[in-house]
């Protein structure tokens, strides 16, 4: 296995936010942070790979569903 897949994004108000990502078969998921952290989104993957379906999970029981469709 190599290393992580990783991005940074740079906000307008000055925030750095940076992502790891890790697929495993047909399961995506992506840290907010560091890998691991509390702060994640996992989704699924479709048969033919157009959709993916799960949600962001935050700490204190926040977050939110997330379905991308690729067109």
């Amino acid at each position: 296995m190599g290393a992580d897949v990783v991005s940074r994004f740079y906000d307008s108000m000055g925030n750095t936010l940076d992502y790891v990502y890790e697929l495993d078969g047909d399961l995506l998921t992506i840290w907010a942070g560091a890998k691991g952290g509390p702060a994640y989104f996992r989704g699924s993957l479709s048969d033919d790979g157009r959709m993916l379906d799960g949600a962001w999970v935050y700490p204190g029981e926040g977050g939110y569903a997330s379905t991308m469709t690729r067109r």
